[in-house]
């Protein structure tokens, strides 16, 4: 009996230790974020990139790419695009997987996508999940710093997200995905232009 207590007591300290780094980690990317160094990139290879870390690790929740082949190339900061879409994708799965948990089922996976407007004349990035959604007062904030639906999480990815899409003159919407009328997950997009239309 001792020696459980003693596992379970060492087991809590350690997991506290890792969502202190974990607030440390988070706090200090925002904090610290630098000014974008903008150069012309392809937004759909960024992606693929990070999609080969994920196809690479096996998760719980699968990732689908619906690539636009007509996306123009943007102005952007590879380094923070890459955090961006990294930030995204961790959310949509920890959501996905919590909606599903105990379920036994296969979860659905998260999709990330690209689309070229000829409307808008703007490149979309989204990523959706298939989570519980957000409540009303969380959509309204969710960029803010602190605020979060995870039991265990920093309120401080979507900040991140926010900061880096300011500066890069991103467009950004968060909304729940309703299905006949019925919250099915939620999304993000970005919209950025087009590298000739930041140019001229």
């Amino acid at each position: 009996p001792e020696q459980a207590v003693l596992t379970k007591s060492v087991k809590t300290i350690v997991d506290q230790v890792d969502a202190m780094k974990r607030l440390v980690n988070e706090f200090r990317d925002y904090a610290r974020l630098p000014a974008a160094e903008l150069q012309p990139l392809n937004l759909n290879a960024l992606v693929a990139d990070v999609l080969q870390l994920y196809e690479a690790e096996h998760a719980s929740v699968a990732v689908r790419a619906d690539l636009d082949p007509r996306c123009p190339r943007i102005l952007g900061d590879a380094q923070q695009l890459r955090q961006v879409v990294h930030n995204l994708l961790q959310n949509a799965q920890d959501a996905t997987d919590s909606a599903g948990a105990g379920t036994g089922e296969i979860l659905p996976p998260v999709c990330i996508s690209t689309h070229w407007s000829d409307t808008s004349q703007r490149v979309r990035l989204r990523v959706s999940d298939h989570g519980s959604g957000f409540p009303a007062h969380i959509l309204q904030r969710a960029f803010e710093p602190y605020v979060t639906t995870k039991a265990r999480g920093t309120g401080l990815g979507l900040a991140v997200v926010k900061k880096i899409a300011d500066e890069h003159g991103a467009r950004i919407d968060l909304s729940n995905r309703l299905e006949d009328g019925v919250v099915r997950g939620a999304q993000v997009s970005l919209s950025f232009a087009p590298e000739h239309k930041v140019a001229s």
